[in-house]
């Protein structure tokens, strides 16, 4: 435990403590989790405590040259009432101004007091750079790595969401203690210890004997937050020695790359093409370059870049990368995984660094096995590429592939549902890595897996979410990691008016209501997803009087999303992993009397045909992907195309389907005979339309198709070749999407969300 003490500058007001200098808000002793722009916001308050600040000085000084959205300063402003405990309507210290801003009206002390902060040995995260929330800014799923869509997988969209704010800190403060009290206690503590010492020592010689490498988890380990400036991050990469990241973030919609040096907490741009997406940065072995994989509108695959450190002109040196790269231990060659979304294979690629030359294949994979394009690590000895493999039952493990000959060996005998990237310690006993204990969970911790046998053990075990797409460390022992969480609300526009829409439902973060499913149901209630725990189960929502209804129980980490329901009312369709894998089943609208109707696997994303007679879903059976077509009652299904797809949709007369459709340069929506056959229209998209979140439904007249793009919809006629935007939702995250039945309505989900840099330090304790 480290204890440290310090004098600084600490605002008292009742039972609370906010301390300037660590930035921290304490009640009764105890740290309060508190966004970083809530902190600001509160510190200007008690600063001007007794007079009304302005909402403009407010935006000044919490986000100054920043452009934001007011409905930033509005939830930064709920998350202070939250942490203070106190409601708007029954103000204790904040009193609202409407239409002027806030003033601070509790009894302030400014305290001269000494801080005695205990860190505990394992999750204790230090706030000292809490890089704040930006709440307009889109929450990132991970590139798409030209992967096909032929494997849907049992995640969610809300699965890379961190839901809950980090947990409190293991932090205590303490009040200055007089030095004779002090001397008392030392005095007492050493005659106990004198006492205890035989004992002490019997203990140490036992326990020294049977210590092995789980020892070194125990040790101490500190999180802390890393800065960025007004924008989400979205990737992150941490420098050999330790001092330095590289991160794209997004700001009002654009990428770009930034450079922060650990030491000062501070970030300059060093490349902003707007029209580039980032993917995983990687640092070069001398520190001096960074290696990024790319992608834009004109090129969907993503392609190898290599830039100075400082920043410059962007060198391409490889096409079609699915993962970023790892270099080997001397730096002269590096590996990579490149995909085919026409076979489905995947493929470890290994090339000379300084000319990207001599490419051979190192290992390949089809389906049902295939390798995880989270990322590889090369360790340390030279000899072997680590990386994650997903097996036939979908679940995935850690492997070890031979430089030498491609063989592969398992490394332990662990699977998890889900693993993100991972990194060899640099003494080559183990990797961390980032990892679900199944495919619906969403939570992912820290792991140590032991090289070559031993078991795998959880180094976090806390509420923290963190993104398995990103995961660096440095030769120092230094992790970044990135969190996030989402707010989700369901919103219904008239007549698909943005402007006159009103929100029916206000989510509540661990919940995600309606980012995973959203209907309407014939009597005007809405079928909605929300979890209950890590299960994700279907709910009801009358807008009228705002009740709510659990339609369907499920086990720990299952889920139940992509509701549909019939034009009688009599079913809810969905899918669901209730079984053991991804399956159509059937409900009653009340979500009784479940039935499954597909049993082969693989099975998804399932659309009604309008007289409720029909569903048409995508299946994956083998290395094929193909759209599928099954009666309402069960029993045989029929093959419609054999084309890769996702989302199908049922026109309204129920004459056309339309899907998304990827390729490895592309991705284009398509329309389809019902009964399949040749597309009788095919549609290019915007880009980062239909990725990651790939939402599509016909409008009530049939006459045109909507989907989701970043932070907008797009609405393509049949009659027009290219799309155009849908107005009033420019710079908003629609994450689901359903007309009524009237088709007067537009039911949407939508809300803020966020991601930071996490720090985690003194990881070389694990070392040996």
């Amino acid at each position: 435990m480290a204890i440290s003490n310090q004098k600084q500058q600490v605002y008292g007001f009742d039972e609370f403590r906010l301390d300037v200098g660590e930035r921290r808000l304490l009640r009764e002793g105890r740290p309060i989790a508190l966004p970083s722009k809530a902190f600001d916001l509160l510190l200007a308050l008690i600063e001007n405590r007794g007079r009304l600040v302005e909402k403009g000085e407010l935006y000044s000084r919490v986000w100054a040259d920043q452009i934001v959205e007011e409905s930033n300063l509005t939830v930064q402003m709920s998350a202070i009432r939250k942490a203070l405990g106190e409601r708007r309507n029954n103000p204790r210290y904040i009193a609202t101004v409407a239409g002027h801003g806030y003033r601070f009206i509790g009894d302030v002390a400014i305290l001269d007091e000494e801080i005695e902060v205990k860190t505990t040995s394992r999750n204790a995260i230090e706030p000292e750079t809490d890089p704040g929330y930006v709440m307009q800014e889109e929450f990132e799923v991970e590139p798409d790595h030209g992967v096909s869509n032929a494997v849907p997988a049992l995640k969610t969209e809300a699965e890379d969401l961190a839901t809950i704010p980090p947990r409190p800190l293991d932090i205590i403060i303490k009040e200055k203690a007089s030095a004779p009290n002090r001397h008392r206690k030392a005095l007492a503590l050493a005659l106990s210890a004198l006492a205890l010492a035989p004992l002490i020592v019997v203990v140490w010689l036992l326990l020294s004997r049977t210590l092995n490498r789980r020892a070194p988890l125990d040790k101490q380990m500190t999180m802390r937050r890393f800065a960025t400036h007004g924008g989400t991050p979205n990737r992150v990469a941490i420098s050999p020695d330790g001092k330095s990241l590289v991160y794209s973030q997004r700001f009002n919609g654009k990428d770009s790359l930034w450079l922060g040096q650990i030491e000062t907490n501070s970030s300059v741009p060093i490349y902003q093409n707007t029209n580039l997406s980032y993917g995983e940065p990687v640092f070069s072995p001398d520190g001096g370059s960074i290696y990024v994989t790319v992608s834009d509108e004109k090129q969907t695959s993503w392609r190898l870049v290599r830039m100075p450190l400082l920043g410059g002109v962007m060198t391409e040196l490889v096409s079609n990368v699915r993962s970023a790269i790892t270099f080997s231990p001397n730096g002269k060659q590096f590996a990579f995984l490149r995909g085919d979304a026409q076979t489905n294979q995947t493929s470890i690629i290994v090339a000379d660094a300084a000319d990207v030359k001599n490419e051979r294949v190192l290992a390949a994979r089809k389906p049902p096995e295939s390798f995880s394009s989270e990322g590889l690590s090369w360790a340390p000895d030279g000899k072997t590429v680590a990386v994650a493999m997903q097996n036939a039952d979908g679940n995935m493990g850690i492997w070890a592939i031979g430089v030498a000959d491609g063989r592969g060996a398992k490394i332990g005998d662990r699977d998890w549902g889900r693993v993100g990237n991972l990194a060899w310690l640099p003494d080559g006993s183990g990797l961390v890595t980032l990892a679900r204990e199944t495919a619906a969970s969403r939570s992912a911790q820290i792991w140590f897996v032991p090289y070559l046998n031993g078991e795998a053990r959880a180094i976090t075990n806390d509420l923290n979410r963190y993104l398995v797409t990103s995961l660096s460390l440095s030769a120092d022992g230094k992790l970044a990691v990135l969190q996030g969480f989402i707010h989700s609300s369901i919103w219904i526009a008239p007549d698909g008016d943005v402007k006159r829409a009103r929100r029916v439902l206000q989510g509540v973060a661990p919940r995600y209501e309606g980012v995973d499913g959203l209907a309407w149901m014939p009597d005007g209630r809405l079928a909605y997803t929300a979890y209950v725990g890590d299960s994700l189960a279907l709910w009801s929502l009358n807008p009228d009087d705002g009740n709510i209804r659990q339609l369907t129980s499920n086990n720990v980490d299952s889920i139940d999303s992509e509701v549909s329901v019939t034009a009688d009312g009599r079913f809810l369709v969905f899918q669901s992993n209730r079984s053991g894998a991804n399956e159509i089943w059937r409900a009653n609208v009340d979500g009784g009397d479940l039935k499954q109707l597909t049993s082969t696997g693989h099975n998804s994303q399932p659309s009604l045909s309008p007289d409720g007679r029909w569903i048409v879903f995508t299946s994956v059976r083998g290395d094929k992907s193909s759209l599928q077509r099954i009666s309402i009652d069960g029993g045989q299904t029929k093959q419609i195309t054999d084309r890769p797809a996702s989302y199908p949709q049922v026109s309204p007369d129920g004459r056309y389907i339309a899907y998304a459709e990827t390729s490895t340069t592309q991705v284009r929506l398509v329309i389809i005979p019902f009964d399949g056959g040749t597309p009788i229209r095919s549609f290019a998209v915007p880009e980062f339309a239909l990725r990651g979140r790939r939402r599509l439904r016909w409008t009530p007249d049939g006459k045109a198709i909507i989907y989701t793009g970043r932070q907008t919809l797009w609405r393509q006629a049949l009659n027009e070749e290219k799309p155009q935007a849908v107005k009033g939702f420019e710079g908003l995250e629609a994450r689901h999407l359903a007309w009524s039945f009237n088709g007067k309505d537009l039911a949407y989900t939508n809300g803020p969300s966020t991601q930071e840099i996490i720090l985690i330090e003194n990881l070389a304790l694990f070392q040996k």
